[in-house]
């Protein structure tokens, strides 16, 4: 038994209490792990090639809730790219691959658009890609 340190009235406790306490903690801490997976962090890279303003390929990539995405964008013409909802924006320049880097914490369908090229500015422009982020 050991004496915890404090007044002189202080409880005595056990080094056997004391290994159950930290053992019941770290059950709990991976049970709440098993329990919430979308808390898992993985991280994705997602390649993107854009060709006279339009996406080659896929439109649209599913990750789960909680990963981290990388988009990495590749494109043929200068472009500012901004990711609605997460608020995201990043610059790509024509042999110059350019990233944006997201921690997928809200679930739901985001879209990428291009704005501000070739002196048309803000929003309304068609989707060039979806990044749908799933709870699960």
């Amino acid at each position: 038994m050991q004496r915890l340190a404090g007044n002189p009235g202080s409880v005595f406790v056990s080094r056997r209490l004391v290994r159950a306490a930290i053992s019941a903690a770290v059950a709990m801490a991976a049970v709440l792990f098993v329990v919430f997976p979308g808390y898992a962090a993985g991280t994705r890279t997602i390649d993107i090639e854009i060709r006279q303003g339009k996406v080659v390929g896929e439109r649209s990539a599913r990750v789960s809730r909680g990963d981290v995405v990388i988009l990495r964008w590749r494109s043929d013409q200068p472009l500012e790219l901004h990711l609605h909802g997460y608020d995201l924006k990043t610059m790509v320049n024509p042999g110059k691959p350019a990233e944006m880097k997201v921690q997928a914490r809200a679930s739901g369908r985001f879209p990428v658009e291009k704005h501000g090229q070739a002196g048309v500015g803000g929003h309304g422009h068609a989707p060039l890609f979806h990044l749908e982020v799933y709870p699960d």
